[in-house]
This record gives C-alpha cells, structure tokens and sequence, in this order.
C-alpha cells in the first residue's frame, strides 16, 4: 500500500499546536529506522482506515514506514478470521491442518521480508502468522480487538506467536488476556482523523441537504446507532430502547447506518435480518452502502442525530462514538467493553445497563436540548484531548521507541 507523507502541522488547527509537538518528540527516536506495518485483505475491523490516517502522519514526522497487505487463498483466510473471532471470545473451531497450512504460508511470506526492516507492527491476529518467520527484525502485535475473553484454543495458538513479539499494543490493558498480561502489554488507544471526510466541519446547510436524500425526514428527531452489521453487533437492543421512547415520544426516528464491504457476504447477510427485524416498524429507517450511505453520509448523519446509540453483543474500541462526540453529539450507550473509556456517564453522554435506561437517556436529550449541547461540547474537547489520531501516533510511536531502544 502507498503511503504519501501528510505534514503533521496539517492537524495544528484541530488537536493544536502542543499535540504535534508531542508528536515530533515521539517519533524522533525512531526517525532513520525501517519500520513495516502489515495488516490483512479482508480482515474484521476498522484496521485499513486506521492505518490509512495513522501511516502518512507517521511518514510526515520523519519516519521511514512501509505498509503491506497480506493476501491469500479462501482457506487461508478463513482460517484467520476463525482465530479473530476465537480471539473476541466465539468458536473458532480451527482444524490442526488448516493452522499447520496457515502457518507455513504466514512463514513462506516472512522470509521474503527477512533483512529488509528493523521493526515490523503485526496487526490483528490475521497478521501475526508472520512472526512464525520473522526472526530478525524486532516484533510488535497490534491487538486492536477485546481478547479478555477469548476461546482457549485460540489464545493457545495466539499467545504461542506473541510469545516472539516484543510488545503487545492494546487499546486498553483490559483488553489484553490474562495469560499475555505484563510490562511488554503497552495501551495505545486509536483515533479519528479530523481531516478525514467523515469528520470535517460542514457548512450549516450541507449536512441537511446530504442526509434527505437517504429518507430521514429531518422535520422530526432522530437518534442514530452506527452498526457494524456483524455477530457481535446489537441493533436489536437499540431497537428495543427505540420502541420504549417511542412510546413516549411519537414524532422520534431511530436511523440504523452500517458501511457495507461489498465482499462482505456475512454483512449484507446481516443488514437483510436487520431490514427484515424492522420491517412495518414505524421510525425506524435502516441506511447503508446501497442506499448511498458514505462517509460524507455517515458524519452529516452524526451530526444532526439528537443523540448516538451505541449497543453491542460483545463492545469493543469503537470509534464510532469518537466520531459522534467529535460532532458535539452525545453518546449512550453499554457499561461493558470499551464505551466507558471514552464516554464519562453524565458528562459526554450516559452509560445504560438495558433497554429501559437507554430509553429515558435518550429521551432526555431528546427533550433537553441544552443538556444534549452541553454534553456534546464537553465530548468534542475529550476527544480533541485523548482520541484524535495525532495523539493515537504519539502513544504508539513512544511505546515503540522503547521496545526499540531497549533491543
């Protein structure tokens, strides 16, 4: 993948002059070294879209940084997903054949590497076959994924090949398994990117004439989940705390708006049971790729929403609710998994346990409109501070720097 350097004083007027200040000083001690990051077609997750913001930034503080995608045959790749989901806690059911075969392909792959990095960032468990065979360059694994829970015959095969990684960067220490836990787990939460069309300021009057079209009727409130559309995402529940508000708020919409992988056959799969779920339920409009759902789309739609609804399964790092806050728009959402690190109850939004909670939290920013500025104002800054991707690169560049510098 090409990696076009963007100059770190691009981001001054959103995350401010200090943050890239902190940014350069983070990377200087990596500055002249070969640095390779490698992720996988058609992995879970938002990993390319990271990498495609994070990347350049990087490239534009001086350092030398490479980026390649693996790719593979359909058995290969299944083999892989089946760990990332083992690694978030479901079945993996991988037969010993297959992960022999995914391995010695991750190994055969490696050697053609061998000699041509001094550090290379695996990520997600996809990538981490690599370092089976990567025996010169220092390692580090990206866990981008919840794997406090994860299916032991995954964690077995997982924990055996990060055993040879350095460092383990994880969104949050919580999220890291037990039996990985230690001083090479370092927390490197991701972030939006400012400058990204989802996340740019629109003009008053564009951010309307953009989401019309998709069939929100702007004449009435609305609230917005931002789905994943895959197993462990819950537009049920949401939809559950929707029909409670309803209840009380007639005129209320809730818009479900997933971005589809037009080769992801498992999402189009779920968006039809979501669609099917809903139908001749009143309110309730169901957006995505082929309806003309965007990135342009999806922000315009974060920034008129009342409020952002945010249920899942099993919840992850998700930036979705980075975005909406970034927005001014407040979040509600689940206790568990990583929500809480970005969203403080009654600060930037409201933590809810069930349905009916997240329907009177709901309501109340529906209603109060002033409550929902205000915490919507409190989120942008908490963002601006913690969860934009200057500040992503600055705590990844400075754990690899010691792993580095300590080898």
């Amino acid at each position: 993948m090409a990696v076009a350097p963007r100059t770190p004083g691009d981001y001054a007027p959103t995350a401010g002059a200090r943050a890239v200040e902190h940014l350069q000083i983070a990377a200087e001690p990596l500055r002249g070294a070969r640095v390779l990051h490698v992720s996988a077609a058609g992995a879970d997750g938002r990993v390319p879209e990271l990498l495609g913001s994070l990347l350049p930034l990087a490239a534009g503080a001086g350092l030398t940084v490479d980026w390649r995608v693996l790719f593979g045959e359909p058995d290969l790749r299944a083999t892989a997903a089946a760990l990332h989901t083992g690694l978030r806690g479901g079945e993996s059911a991988i037969a010993d054949a297959d992960w022999r075969a995914y391995l010695d392909a991750c190994e055969q792959t490696a050697r053609s590497l061998a000699g041509r990095y001094d550090l290379v960032v695996l990520h997600d468990p996809a990538a981490l076959g690599l370092a089976a065979g990567l025996e010169e360059a220092l390692l580090a694994w990206h866990c981008h994924t919840d794997a406090s829970c994860a299916e032991p015959d995954a964690l077995d095969r997982v924990a055996e090949l990060a055993d040879r990684c350095k460092v383990m960067l994880v969104p949050h220490e919580s999220f890291a398994p037990p039996q990985i836990r230690g001083p090479r787990v370092q927390v490197a939460p991701p972030g939006i990117d400012p400058l990204d069309p989802r996340n740019l300021e629109l003009e008053p009057r564009l951010p309307g004439r953009v989401v019309r079209p998709l069939g929100v009727d702007l004449e009435r409130p609305f609230c917005l989940q931002v789905a994943a559309l895959d197993r462990w995402d819950d537009p049920h529940a949401a939809i559950e705390a929707f029909q409670l508000a309803k209840q009380e708020e007639p005129d209320l919409q809730l818009v479900l708006a997933g971005l589809l992988d037009p080769a992801g056959t498992e999402e189009w799969q779920a968006a039809k049971e979501v669609s099917d779920y809903a139908s001749g339920m009143d309110g309730i409009l169901l957006v995505t790729s082929y309806e003309g759902l965007g990135n342009l789309e999806l922000g315009a739609l974060q920034l008129l929403a009342r409020a952002v609804v945010e249920r899942s399964l099993r919840e992850g790092f998700d930036l979705a609710p980075c975005e909406a806050l970034w927005k001014r728009t407040p979040v509600v959402g689940g206790t568990g998994g990583g929500l809480p690190l970005v969203v403080r109850d009654g600060v930037d939004g409201f933590l809810t346990e069930d349905a009916g909670q997240t329907a009177a939290r709901m309501l109340e920013l529906v209603r109060d409109h002033g409550l929902a500025v205000e915490m919507g104002r409190a989120g942008r800054e908490r963002v601006r501070d913690r969860f934009l991707v200057t500040a992503s690169l600055e705590r990844e560049l400075r754990a690899l720097a010691g792993t580095f510098q300590s080898a």
